[in-house]
C-alpha cells in the first residue's frame, strides 16, 4: 500500500489565541492494520497542538515513500509488516530522512527483538500492549531527540561486552568524570548498585549519587535509558552472536 497523507478529523485539544506554541511533532504512523493505523492517528489527532500526522502507510514500501516524500520528524513503525521486517527496514527509512526519528511498536516482543532494534538504528522501542500514557511517553521521549526502551526489557541489553577504545564519544560523553563513566559502563551490564560499589571500592550510596548524576546530566530517566544512551555512546557494545 502506497503512503497516504493522513486525514484526522478530531478537534484539538486546544491552543490559546495569541500564543506561540512549540511547533508539533511531524508524525509519519505505518501499521499493516488498518484499526490500529487509524486509532493511532486518531488519539494523536486529540492533541493536535503536540502532533500532526502527516501521512500514513501499511508496508515497509509505504514507510520509504512517506519518509522521502515527508521527512517527518518521527516515525512510528509496526514491525510485523507484510513485504519487510520494519527492523529490517530501518536503514534504507534512515538514508530515505536521515533526520527521522523510528520509534519501533509490536504486540509481540522478545529479547531478541530489543537488541535487534538497537542494532538496526532504532531510536525507541515499545509495545502495543502498554498504556497509552506510555505510548504518548515513548512518542514525546523519540520525537524529542531521547530513546526510548521499556525499562523492563532492560535485562536484553546485558548481552554486551566492554567497547574498544577509540568508540564513539559523543558530546555528552566529555562532559562526565572518569568514575562516571565507569559507574554508567557497570549500570548498562546489569550489575546492581551493591555489585558496583563492591567492584569500583566506593559505598553504595556514592554509587546512587553517580547514578543521579548521570541522569541529570544526560536528561535520561531511568536505567534503561542509560544502558542505550552507553550502547549509543561506545561505552559498550553488543556481543556478537
Amino acid at each position: 500500500m502506497p503512503a497516504t497523507r493522513a486525514s484526522i478529523d478530531e478537534p484539538a485539544d486546544g491552543t490559546a489565541t495569541g500564543e506561540s506554541p512549540q511547533q508539533p511533532i511531524r508524525i509519519v504512523v505505518v501499521d499493516d492494520h488498518q484499526f490500529m493505523r487509524e486509532l493511532i492517528i486518531r488519539m494523536l489527532g486529540r492533541q493536535a497542538a503536540r502532533y500532526t500526522v502527516v501521512a500514513e502507510g501499511a508496508d515497509a514500501k509505504g514507510a520509504v515513500a512517506a519518509c522521502e516524500e515527508f521527512q517527518p520528524d518521527l516515525l512510528i513503525l509496526d514491525i510485523n509488516l507484510p513485504d519487510e521486517s520494519g527492523i529490517d527496514a530501518v536503514p534504507r527509512l534512515k538514508e530515505a530522512s536521515p533526520r527521522t526519528r523510528i520509534l519501533l511498536c509490536t504486540a509481540y516482543v522478545t529479547d531478541d527483538r530489543v537488541i535487534d532494534a538497537m542494532r538496526s538504528g532504532a531510536h525507541g522501542f515499545v509495545e502495543k500492549t502498554n498504556t497509552w500514557n506510555d505510548f504518548v511517553d515513548a512518542v514525546d521521549r523519540v520525537g524529542s531527540g531521547e530513546h526510548y526502551f521499556s525499562s523492563h526489557h532492560s535485562g536484553a541489553l546485558t548481552d554486551i561486552e566492554p567497547a574498544e577504545r577509540g568508540g564513539l564519544t559523543p558530546a555528552s560523553v566529555v562532559g562526565l568524570s572518569g568514575r562516571e563513566k565507569d559507574v554508567l559502563q557497570l549500570i548498562a551490564h546489569g550489575n546492581t548498585s551493591k555489585e558496583i560499589a563492591a567492584k569500583l571500592g566506593i559505598s553504595v550510596g556514592t554509587v546512587e549519587t553517580h547514578r543521579t548524576n548521570l541522569m541529570k546530566k544526560l536528561h535520561i530517566r531511568n536505567v534503561a535509558g542509560l544502558v542505550v544512551f552507553a550502547f549509543r555512546a561506545g561505552l559498550i557494545r553488543l556481543a556478537p552472536r
